[in-house]
């Protein structure tokens, strides 16, 4: 009986100090709200629009819109690549976004430097793994990020 006590006691502790999906890490935040409509990435220096823009259908709608972005003294927007997309995710995923809180529901335009750019919804799997897909759409909103 001893044994089991034991063993249910030490599953107890176990599950209680497991961070599951909606933990928080104990890893430094990485991302600062700026208090002007952008957060910023301490370490790679990227910074992001906080609110996205209206569901745009194109993708030259998408790239007008992140041309003619004035936010915060700034005028040198873009749309991200699609791996700058996922490693804003990862740092949600990981709990290093910090006091920055950005809706990440939807589709979102990317632009690649060869001139390309799809839209696509980043989609979380079944076991709340920080692992995303990159699913691509037809219309989607704008998060510009610079430099």
């Amino acid at each position: 009986m001893k044994h089991t006590q034991r063993v249910l006691l030490l599953l107890a502790v176990l599950l209680l100090s497991l961070q599951g999906c909606a933990g928080k890490s104990s890893r430094q935040a990485r991302m600062q709200n700026l208090g002007n409509g952008i957060c910023q990435d301490t370490v790679s220096g990227r910074m992001w629009q906080v609110e996205k823009s209206a569901m745009t259908t194109s993708l030259q709608d998408a790239e007008q819109y992140a041309r003619a972005l004035r936010l915060g003294g700034y005028s040198d927007w873009r749309l991200p690549t699609v791996d700058e997309l996922y490693d804003l995710n990862y740092l949600f995923d990981l709990f290093q976004n910090g006091d920055c809180a950005l809706d990440r529901k939807g589709n979102y335009w990317s632009g690649e430097k060869n001139g390309e750019g799809k839209a696509g919804a980043w989609e979380i799997s079944d076991q709340c793994d920080p692992e995303r897909q990159y699913a691509p759409g037809t219309q989607g909103y704008i998060r510009a990020v610079r430099p």
